[in-house]
């Protein structure tokens, strides 16, 4: 098998490789967006009645 045929992948290639590309540019979206809700929380104050108790 030469890399040639490798990288082909029997005729399938802009399959296999077009998936490869969207799982990839997913993955790396959800990591950007992870970060950034992690900044975001980060810079908002924290309320003192977490935890959902009722002090009635």
């Amino acid at each position: 098998m030469t890399w040639s045929e490798f990288f082909s992948m029997g005729g399938y290639a802009f399959y296999v490789w077009g998936s490869y590309l969207v799982t990839l540019i997913v993955m790396g979206g959800e990591v950007l967006l992870l970060l950034r809700r992690r900044k975001l929380s980060r810079h908002q104050p924290r309320s003192s009645s977490a935890g959902g108790s009722n002090n009635q």
